[in-house]
Formats: structure tokens, C-alpha cells, sequence
């Protein structure tokens, strides 16, 4: 396949230039131009030497490596091609790449880590240019499909925003097929390491990681084109996106809330090293965890819209099988609660309502399945119920993630 990738973050590289990378495709990287720059001996790098790596690495390489420690390659992500654009002028890249391609037949994937919908402007242009091309090609070429790899922005969003509907051809509206997704991995930052004998842009990224697309009648094709990728594939994505906020997000939160109440609004702790300290911190983050997963059962086997989920499903292991992986996170992640809880802001004069949007985010996440755990338990769940308490002690005593900590 031909693949084509705009956005060279830390998600886009570390997790979607890995999961889609096969033996047979052929993976193109697009980026916005920025201001020139050169290294800083440090080992962290700027947009502009992260595209000075891309653009002129001899074998067109990078590398993904475990956070900590040394550079040592996990993962080695070939590419094509690095283009950096500036906005107008993306066509005649994306035309090059489209005339060149020897894997256009199997299909084109265009895939973007790009946070919000009116930022997706060049991505519609060089949809334009392939979906032209496809319209031209008597068959040469494959189905061309958008993907949007956050999980803020959906595909099917962005051709359907106000904002870039004058931009869209007419030619992509026949064409696109646009494909939800669900992504999960924490990719840490950005390094350049001497590799091989090469400056190289080195991706710091857990182990753990999952990108999964939705299988529908548009899209049937997608296991085939990806077989050989590390891509999984769903009939019940949006579903899967719940639980993945409530089981993960939810329990992140409560587990440090917890810590940052415990280490007195300590902003700097990690939350693997606060887990492991004691068993007592263990058995707590194991029972928050396991609370939101008993939650999690009811709801689905309650209500009649999860009713699909679960006949096609066994939620029972599903569910274990998520729980396991999510404490096995919590406890190798070196995520610091800063980071976790990077929402939970002081209020200010020009943003006074930053705790309440914190608290609808968290209620959003957490409220039906521990309500739905109540019902079904007969008591509250004790350890989720701990979390919160501990919420509302940090804000009655003012203590903020961004509030200074002695």
C-alpha cells in the first residue's frame, strides 16, 4: 500500500509510522516547515532538527526506543520520503509521491496526527490530488482511505466541518473513505541519538500500544490491505472508545488523585513509583482498577445498546484481559502525575471554570460504571470512592497541579 502521513509528532511517529509499517508499503512523511535550526547538544530536539533528521537521514530511518535509559532501537521505521510544506503549497509533493508509487494498486492510506479539525486543510489538499489522480487512473489504483489517528478528531468529521467544505473536491467526496479509529500509546518525546554512525530522531515510546480501525461495509478491504501491519480491526470501535476512557482514563485519574492527595500535592511524583512503594499503594491501584472493570460488566450486560458488543463479545475476558494490561501499565510507565492530571488547573481570573471542566471530564468518564457497580453490588465501590474524596480534598485545600509545591 501506499501510505502517506501528515503530522510528525511523537504519536504519529511513535505509534502510527510503527503500527502501519509492512514489508510491502510504502510510507511518505508530511510536516509544516518551520524556522530553521541546528542541534543544541541536547539530546531532546526542536521541530526544525527533528525535520533536519527526517529530511536527511541516509537510510531514511527512524528509531523507536524505550523511555530511560540509552537510545537502544526498539523499532526501526523505514520511510520513502520526508516533505515539509508550507500551507498552499503541499500538491506538487503529494503528485510526485502519487506518480512514483508502486504500491498504489494494493490502496492508499492517508493517515493524520493532527489535534483539531481546522488544522486538516493540507491534508484535504492532497486528498484532492490523490483522489483526482484515482479518478483518472482506469483502475490503477487502489481505494483511498482517511484515516485521523487522535482520538479528538474523527475522519468523517473533517469532511463533514463547515469550515473545509469549500476546499473539498468533488472528486474526494466520491472517492474517500473516511475510517474511525481508536489509538492508545504514550510516546514521551523526541531524541537524537548518534545511531549506526548517524544523527538519528529517536522516538521515546511504552512498550504497550493499539491501533484499531473500524471494519464496516466501506472498509472491508482494510484487513486484507493491512494484514501484515500491527493494526487490529473492530466492528464495535465506539463502543471500545468508552471502555478505553473509563477503564484506563477513569482509573488513571482516580489512582492520582490519590497519590497527589498522599504526597501533598507533589506534582513531580511518578505514578509507578508511587504504586510500587508500598502494598498497599499496589492493592489499592489493583482494587480501583478492578472496580471500574466490575462497573464496566454491569453496564454493558444492563443496557440494551451494548446488547451487539455483547453477543459478539466475551466481556467477561475482554474486560480481564484490559484490566491486566492496564495495571501492567500503571506500574512500567514513568508517568509523573503532573502529566496525568495536567487538567486539574487552579482557576484564574481569565479561566474560572477549570475545575469544573476537569470534574464533568472525570464524572463523564467514571459515573455510569460506578453507578452501574452500586446496583449490582449493593455498596459503593470503596476504592474508586477514596479517589474521589480525594479530589475534593485537593480542591478545598487549593492544591492544583499548577499550584507551586514546597
Amino acid at each position: 500500500m501506499l501510505h502517506i502521513h501528515f503530522g510528525t509528532g511523537r504519536l504519529g511517529l511513535g505509534l502510527v509510522g510503527s503500527f502501519f509499517q509492512s514489508s510491502d508499503s510504502e510510507l511518505f512523511l508530511l510536516n509544516r516547515a518551520v524556522s530553521n535550526g541546528s542541534a543544541t547538544g541536547c539530546t531532546k530536539v526542536t521541530p526544525s532538527r527533528r525535520n533536519e533528521l527526517l529530511m536527511n537521514h541516509p537510510r531514511k530511518e527512524y528509531v523507536v526506543s524505550t523511555p530511560g535509559g540509552a537510545a537502544q532501537p526498539r523499532e526501526r521505521i523505514r520511510y520513502k520520503g520526508f516533505f515539509a510544506y508550507e500551507d498552499g503549497n503541499v500538491e506538487m509533493p503529494i503528485r510526485d509521491i502519487v506518480e512514483l508509487s508502486q504500491q498504489k494498486s494494493r490502496g492508499v492510506v492517508v493517515t493524520a496526527s493532527v489535534l483539531t479539525v481546522e488544522h486538516y486543510g493540507p491534508v484535504i489538499d492532497a486528498l484532492n490530488v490523490i483522489c483526482k489522480a484515482k479518478d483518472k487512473s482506469d483502475g490503477a489504483m487502489g481505494n483511498v482511505y482517511l484515516i485521523a489517528c487522535e482520538n479528538t478528531v474523527d475522519a468523517c468529521e473533517v469532511l463533514q466541518d463547515d469550515s473545509l467544505q469549500g476546499l473539498i473536491a468533488e472528486e474526494t467526496r466520491r472517492h474517500i473513505c473516511c475510517v474511525h479509529t481508536l489509538v492508545d500509546r504514550v510516546c514521551v518525546e523526541l531524541e537524537e541519538a548518534l545511531i549506526d554512525g548517524e544523527p538519528t530522531l529517536v522516538v521515546r515510546a511504552e512498550e504497550y500500544g493499539s491501533l484499531k480501525l473500524q471494519i464496516g461495509p466501506d472498509t472491508e478491504e482494510l484487513p486484507h490491505i493491512l494484514g501484515n501491519t500491527k493494526i487490529e480491526f473492530s466492528r464495535h470501535l465506539e463502543i471500545e472508545k468508552e471502555i478505553k476512557g473509563s477503564l484506563l482514563n477513569g482509573s488513571h485519574w482516580l489512582i492520582a488523585l490519590t497519590a497527589f492527595h498522599e504526597t501533598n500535592g507533589n506534582p513531580e511524583v511518578r505514578l509507578n513509583e508511587f504504586i510500587q512503594e508500598t502494598d498497599n499503594h499496589r492493592l489499592y491501584a489493583q482494587e480501583v482498577v478492578n472496580e471500574m472493570r466490575d462497573g464496566l460488566e454491569a453496564l454493558l450486560r444492563s443496557k440494551p445498546k451494548y446488547a451487539d458488543f455483547v453477543r459478539d463479545v466475551d466481556v467477561s475476558a475482554y474486560l480481564d484481559g484490559a484490566a491486566q494490561s492496564i495495571l501492567a501499565r500503571f506500574e512500567a510507565n514513568a508517568d509523573t502525575i503532573h502529566r496525568i492530571l495536567a487538567r486539574f488547573r487552579a482557576p484564574t481570573p481569565d479561566e474560572v471554570t477549570t475545575v469544573q471542566k476537569f470534574i464533568d471530564r472525570f464524572l463523564h468518564r467514571i459515573e455510569e460504571p460506578l453507578l452501574a457497580y452500586e446496583q449490582q453490588k449493593g455498596t459503593p465501590a470503596k476504592s474508586a470512592t477514596q479517589g474521589l474524596f480525594n479530589l475534593f480534598r485537593l480542591q478545598a485545600s487549593g492544591t492544583y497541579i499548577d499550584t507551586p509545591h514546597d
